[in-house]
């Protein structure tokens, strides 16, 4: 199940009360207040997980809460500090508050960030002991921790990623260069969630591929799969129009991206990119003479293929290799 966006609410751990408590030793019958500290609450931590892809582990999670600091003891002893839960998100996570306002993105591995702050422990009553006040009978209770609700979005981070209606080819494409498992049928919509993938080259550099789901007119106003995954195109560096050479137009088909694309984000159209004409195998010779024609881009960024058939990936991949600056 892939899940890109939730709402959670977060407690952070309350601090623990202090206590009131007294000296009694033998020899020492005055020996004055001796209650210690309540411990502090734990915090909570979020903290980027490259393995993970989704916030599918939350699913039936509404609530997260992390541990309460213990009670302030007898013979000044300190409560024992609740501990700090670390909770693993996706890298590319983008924390909202209610008002839709971020918070923080995460966009490098590892990463962390401080969400809610536990909350401190109260005071025993020897931290009370004045010159003027040698036996205070008084102690505080610990303070509660931040409670926040947060709504978590994912934006996926690859480094390229493959645009194409649906059913254009995408999946195939996405198996034959990656070799993952990836859904793949002739009908539309066979991609219902982004799916990611590793090219290697032969000096063992990668590229992360994201396979987006397939767009429609119309996508900007969120038909068909619409802004749900329109947003994931952001974070790629590269793009991939792929376009199936055999429907009635592929022109219409390619117009529609660009048209969805710049609505959406224009900026978008900035970036690198390549693109496919798939299924030449079919040998739609009209079609594929027209496109190439009308193609508005160098012409040395269009590949002819067929992933099917794995004719033209060899080309696609060399043209694609100078896009690949990161080691993994």
């Amino acid at each position: 199940m892939f899940i890109d966006s939730l709402k959670l609410k977060l407690s952070a751990g309350k601090g623990g009360n202090g206590i009131v408590a007294w000296k009694r030793e033998k020899y020492q019958p005055k020996g004055g207040p001796y209650g210690g500290n309540g411990g502090k609450g734990g915090s909570i931590i979020l903290e980027v997980d490259e393995h993970l892809l989704s916030f599918e582990k939350f699913f039936n999670r509404q609530k997260i809460k992390s541990e309460n600091g213990c009670c302030g003891g007898s013979c000044n002893k300190t409560g024992k500090n609740g501990k700090n839960l670390i909770v693993k998100i996706p890298l590319g996570t983008i924390l909202k508050d209610e008002n839709d306002n971020v918070l923080f993105e995460f966009k490098k591995k590892e990463e962390t960030f401080l969400l809610c702050k536990g909350g401190i422990g109260g005071r025993g009553n020897i931290s009370f002991k004045t010159p003027t006040n040698r036996a205070p009978n008084i102690a505080t209770e610990g303070k509660p921790g931040e409670i926040k609700e947060i709504n978590f979005e994912l934006k996926l981070i690859a480094d390229v990623g493959l645009i194409g209606m649906p059913n254009a080819g995408k999946s195939t494409l996405m198996r034959q260069i990656t070799h993952s498992k990836v859904k793949i049928g002739a009908y539309p919509f066979t991609t219902l969630h982004p799916n990611l993938g590793l090219v290697e080259f032969e000096d063992f550099s990668r590229i992360l591929v994201a396979d987006i789901p397939g767009i429609i007119k119309g996508a900007h106003i969120n038909k068909g799969l619409g802004l749900s995954f329109l947003k994931h195109i952001e974070r790629t560096s590269v793009l991939i129009f792929v376009i199936d050479s055999n429907t009635d137009d592929p022109r219409d088909d390619f117009q529609t991206l660009i048209d969805e694309i710049k609505i959406f984000n224009k900026d978008l159209l900035d970036r690198p990119s390549l693109t496919i004409l798939n299924k030449t195998d079919l040998q739609n010779f009209e079609n594929i003479k027209k496109f190439k024609k009308f193609y508005p881009f160098n012409k040395e960024t269009l590949i002819e293929a067929s992933a099917l058939e794995k004719l033209g990936l060899d080309i696609f991949l060399k043209k694609l290799k100078p896009y690949c600056d990161t080691q993994f």
